[in-house]
């Protein structure tokens, strides 16, 4: 290290949960209050800047109660005063799915913008391990630099560092620090645990702090350029700072102290000659048997994930991909459904900042997410529908007006049962299913249930449940078939949906019934099988598979493990007892209707008043090589975790689970040697395996953590199904200790107990051999976003059938259109293997141009155009958005 000055960079911020231990309405007076406050220290020429915490939402939740304070406000932001962004919330990192951390950039970023401003440093304090893509969304987003404040990770054998570089799976790096978002408070309060909005540090105490700041860096290896933080949660600036300032240059000569940015601090950083700077890989959530990143967030409050997640698949996966597989509609009915989603999008964003998405809150707060993100489903669900209509309405008439339409939101063809009900607005007697040639469709099942007026009320409630419950809307004299809605409920299999488009099936009133299916599946008293599984259930509810194909069988799968938990909504914290269902009895049942075979899996244990019920309904279908599992816990006990267990033969390094655009792998430990304080939990979003042959991948619909350990000879995969406590935080758990700053527990929460009914689905997969990264998340999303089924009035002129998007060599994330006439498509892909990828983009539209863009719409690289597909390049880990100019 050279011998000038170091430089100490004083940065003045907050870190500001938008709501946390109290809900968002109580914090916002407060948050008022700190922004008049920034505004007035920032009127002075010397104060140079305030860091808003890395987000934009506090400029709207500010403007909501002072609109008047825009052009004020926009002229601190546009002079670098006052610094917001990146994010719009900052976020959980492994709870939203890859695209709502896109969004999340992307809405902070033009909010930011549209102030004249914004941060340019990737700043995400507190949460809770960041993904391992995001040095290459930074990126993407044009930031070269980024610090996090929990969770750093090096390769075995890498003495660490607190600045880094941090590199994604495809290479992208980033200039990092990682460091508290609180270092330099201790310079203006003397104490964050007395009244620090009363008394402001002496001299004496700055000096004191600055001293012991320095020493610490310097054991900690920091180089010439220091950063410090001055804010903690919820701190309002006080006055003095530019006091301190002078009087700590005047006190260390040897330093040079000056009031910075965050993004000044990191371009000196990066002008250092000589510093050690090691290289970080991949998610930083901690060493793996050593991490402090509050993991078991992932599992707490199970509701409020399985709703944010059925808002983002609606999103992504159905309304983007329709909104831009149907081209601009005029007339005086037409609806441009974008701005809706936008809507929707900003709602589910605000639910993902760290605190919210996690659960880790009060009682209120957590029922103004969950109503938040109810509200984003609602409008979503409504874009769906509406989007859908125009869908079917292109679609040419066939053998009749009336129609199932199937679609498929993967970019690839896919053949599924299709169970369903819809409320088809026409009037037809529905006994038959046909395709558009007239040919009925083998196996199906079609069942009219009502014929309604489609008159101002249906129509205003137009989902089928609302229909069927209307009892009033009978029909009436002289009406045409338009003036009706029909309600059926259906099932069949569709056979080869083409990729990303649909098929019409059309409902007619006569003909021959479809042949009588031949018999699939089948079921015995404790069995059942198809033609790729069969399933016995043992008398404690675990169950044996055999493999047809291999005759392999691997039993004594599937049971439930319970612990007692005295952690609180952040961290699992065993309290000893533990528990198993292998020693129940298990009620079985088993039946089977021709093309689906189902069995139902009872236990019980526990006292009177803390009893839970196990339910677990498997199910196979015909032609299906996953076994679905449907579980609901009837929970009366509180403060404990119930897992399902699939203990595997044999033993594994590693265990691969999906996460933000990528497979992570991670190590595999032997329980009996763990120390309980450790936690070894990781996250999810659709799948988690055992990679190699003949191995299971448990695709899920709703857990998001799971744990993989070696048991003597077997490997065990978890799936934490509910976890239950009544404490939002407590400061002395065997797993976080902060008996430091107080022992006992500081808020205590109800809803968290999770008392109540509460299901879980997912699936088990086994594969005969290891399935290339690509073609397993692809398995996956499949599994996570089945083909979706709606009725249509048809009266278009398009084929009955259509593709829409194939993707080949990559994992397909979404597509969707700008423009006011939806010319200007964009499609995003990634590839998941670790080695390069050829990849092709066909669509059924002509395009004149193409490009790789990054995520601000810039052009990074040219791509090959034949004909109406795109052929690109996609290193390993890298995440591909197309621009495609359409004709």
């Amino acid at each position: 290290m050279s011998n000038q000055k170091k430089v100490v960079h004083i940065v003045p911020s907050t870190h500001w949960d938008r709501e946390w231990y109290l809900p968002f309405r109580r914090y916002q007076p407060r948050l008022v209050r700190l922004l008049q406050k920034v505004m007035k220290l920032t009127d002075s020429p010397a104060y140079k800047d305030f860091l808003l915490d890395g987000q934009s939402i506090m400029l709207e939740d500010y403007l909501e109660v002072l609109p008047e304070d825009r052009e004020r406000l926009k002229e601190k932001v546009s002079s670098g005063k006052i610094v917001p962004g990146p994010w719009y919330t900052v976020p959980d990192m492994v709870i939203p799915c890859g695209e709502s951390l896109v969004k999340n950039l992307e809405i902070g970023r033009n909010l930011s913008r549209s102030f004249g401003g914004g941060q340019r440093v990737g700043y995400s304090p507190d949460s809770f391990g960041p993904c391992s893509q995001l040095p290459q969304l930074y990126r993407l987003f044009g930031y070269r630099y980024a610090m996090f404040s929990r969770g750093q990770r090096f390769p075995e054998g890498v003495d660490p560092a607190p600045c880094f570089y941090w590199e994604a799976p495809d290479g992208s790096r980033v200039l990092t620090l990682q460091e508290a978002y609180s270092t330099g408070l201790g310079l203006l309060v003397p104490s964050v645990w007395r009244s620090f909005d009363r008394q402001l540090a002496d001299a004496e105490h700055c000096r004191q702090v600055f001293q012991l700041l320095m020493e610490g860096q310097d054991r900690q290896g920091c180089g010439e350029n220091r950063l410090l933080i001055v804010g903690i949660d919820h701190f309002e600036p006080v006055e003095g700072l530019e006091n301190v300032i002078s009087m700590l240059q005047k006190a260390f000569p040897d330093y040079e102290i000056h009031h910075s940015t965050l993004e000044d601090y990191f371009k000196a950083l990066e002008q250092e000659q000589g510093a050690y700077r090691p290289t970080a890989y991949g998610e930083q959530r901690g060493a793996f048997k050593n991490h402090y990143n509050l993991s078991n967030t992932l599992s707490t409050r199970i509701d409020i994930k399985q709703k944010n997640r059925e808002v983002e698949n609606r999103l992504v996966s159905f309304c983007q991909p329709l909104y831009a597989q149907n081209r601009a509609v005029a007339g005086f009915d037409a609806l441009d459904t974008r701005p809706l989603m936008e809507r929707a999008w900003k709602l589910l964003t605000a639910s993902h900042a760290h605190d919210s998405i996690c659960g880790c809150n009060c009682d209120e707060t957590n029922d103004d997410v969950l109503h938040r993100l109810t509200e984003a489903g609602q409008l979503a669900r409504e874009v769906e529908k509406l989007e859908q209509t125009v869908l079917g309405s292109r679609i040419r008439k066939g053998p009749s007006a009336a129609a199932i339409v199937v679609y498929n939101p993967l970019p690839f063809s896919r053949s599924e049962w299709i169970y369903g009900k819809a409320a088809v607005p026409y009037q037809i007697s529905a006994q038959q299913l046909v395709t558009a040639g007239g040919r009925p469709v083998e196996g199906a099942a079609v069942r009219q249930t009502f014929q309604k007026r489609r008159d101002i009320e249906t129509m205003k409630k137009d989902e089928y449940e609302e229909i069927l419950a209307d009892t009033t809307r009978c029909p009436l004299g002289d009406m045409t078939e338009k003036d009706y809605y029909t309600g059926v409920e259906y099932a069949f299999y569709a056979e080869n949906i083409p990729a990303g488009g649909y098929r019409a099936y059309y409902l007619t009133s006569g003909g021959a019934q479809s042949p009588a299916p031949v018999q699939a599946v089948s079921a015995g008293k404790n069995e059942i099988e198809n033609d790729c599984y069969r399933v016995t259930a043992n008398k404690n509810g675990t169950i044996d598979v055999t493999v047809k194909k291999t005759g392999k069988v691997f039993t004594n799968l599937h049971w439930f493990e319970d612990d007692g938990d005295v952690g609180d909504s952040y961290t699992y914290s065993p309290s000893g007892a533990h528990s198993d269902t292998r020693g129940l009895k298990a009620e079985i049942e088993a039946s089977a209707d021709g093309h689906k075979a189902g069995m139902t899996i009872r236990l019980a244990y526990g006292e009177s008043g803390a009893r839970v019920r196990i339910v677990s309904k498997l199910t196979l279908a015909e032609k299906s090589d996953v076994i679905d599992f449907e579980t609901t816990v009837h929970n009366e006990s509180v403060n404990h975790r119930i897992r399902a267990i699939f203990a595997w033969p044999g033993q594994y390094a590693n265990s691969c689970s999906d996460t933000a655009f990528d497979l992570a792998a991670r190590p595999v430990y032997e329980r009996d040697l763990d120390n309980p304080a450790q936690i070894l939990t990781h996250p999810l979003r659709n799948m988690v395996c055992l990679p190699g042959t003949d191995t299971p991948v448990v695709f899920s619909r709703g857990p998001q953590e799971y744990e993989a350990y070696q048991a003597g000879d077997s490997t065990h995969l978890a799936l934490t199904l509910l976890r239950s406590v009544d404490k939002v935080y407590r400061t002395d758990c065997l797993t976080r200790d902060e008996s430091a700053c107080g022992v006992g527990v500081r808020w205590l929460t109800e809803k968290s107990g999770m008392l109540g009914v509460y299901t879980q689905s997912y699936g088990l997969y086994i594969q005969q051999d290891p399935a290339e990264a690509n073609a397993l998340l692809n398995r996956s999303l499949a599994y996570q976003l089945p083909l979706s089924s709606f009725g249509a009035y048809t009266a278009g002129t398009e084929e009955a059938e259509q593709a829409f998007i194939q993707v080949e060599g990559a994992v397909f994330s979404t597509a969707y259109a700008e423009g006011p006439e939806k010319k200007t498509l964009f499609v995003r892909v990634y590839n998941a293997g670790t080695t390069d990828s050829n990849c092709k983009v066909t669509l059924n539209r002509t395009f004149h141009a193409a490009e790789k863009v990054d995520l601000t719409g810039a052009r990074t690289e040219a791509v090959s155009i034949e004909q109406n597909t795109v052929a690109f390049h996609a290193k390993g880990g890298e995440i591909v958005t197309l621009k495609i100019l359409c004709d």
